[in-house]
């Protein structure tokens, strides 16, 4: 049966942001969703809080999220902020690292789909 000409596209994209992922040091996909999920937050403006993000079940537990939370700001591609509102409040923001890690998978998927 032959190989339908879009599956070597997907291909050549998921391995391309295996690549990306690993020069990031991102080794777990939960660490992607929660990257993404702070990504998201901010694009929308919606600032997101340590809290919000360790209650984000559909992702892992709560132990489990401070954990990624925690090793995603080692990796430098995360920060918290204490709010200005009120000092007990922590939000999570991208650093300029994790920008730019999804400016790089956002070139891959649109170089992907211009082929």
């Amino acid at each position: 049966m032959p190989m339908c000409e879009k599956y070597p596209k997907y291909l050549q994209f998921s391995k391309s942001i295996r690549k990306i992922k690993k020069r990031y040091k991102l080794t777990e996909n939960k660490q992607v969703m929660v990257l993404e999920a702070v990504l998201s937050s901010y694009a929308e403006n919606a600032p997101l809080s340590v809290l919000d993000l360790t209650l984000t079940s559909e992702i892992a537990s709560q132990a489990t999220l401070h954990s990624i939370t925690k090793a995603l700001i080692e990796l430098k591609v995360i920060r918290t902020e204490v709010s200005k509102e009120d000092a007990r409040r922590k939000y999570v923001f991208p650093t300029k690292l994790g920008l730019a890690w999804l400016d790089e998978c956002t070139d891959v998927l649109v170089s992907t789909i211009k082929k």
